[in-house]
């Protein structure tokens, strides 16, 4: 697991889970250094060999999301589409799914209604 004060990121087979906090997602430096560890995680479990299929951003921490995250998610789907990996968004609030129906990026991400994983829990 790797985990920071600002995201939690988890290696949940054959999904990486990751859930950040309310200010890693909307604030340039955090949200690039998200990204960042994000692409270390996934470069890890492809070096060790495991089976990583899905990278899940579980957004039940955030409430709203500003113009860093949605660019930082882009990058993220971007990235992951190169590696034949999906990019889903699971337990977003009215407020983000707004947002997300507003830019019409609804349609580029799958969108889960799952329950949140807290981090720490």
């Amino acid at each position: 697991m790797f985990k920071t004060a600002k995201f939690d990121i988890r290696f949940d087979q054959p999904e990486l889970v990751v859930c950040p906090s309310l200010k890693s997602m909307n604030r340039l430096g955090t949200a690039q250094q998200l990204a960042a560890e994000i692409n270390r995680a996934v470069e890890s479990i492809d070096v060790e060999h495991r089976a990583l299929t899905d990278v899940v951003i579980d957004l039940g921490n955030v409430t709203w999301i500003s113009s860093a995250g949605l660019n930082t998610l882009i990058r993220l789907q971007a990235n992951a589409r190169a590696a034949g990996r999906c990019v889903k968004l699971r337990a977003m609030n009215e407020t983000v799914r707004d947002v997300f129906r507003i830019t019409r990026l609804e349609r580029t991400f799958a969108c889960e209604t799952g329950t949140t994983t807290r981090a720490g829990e």
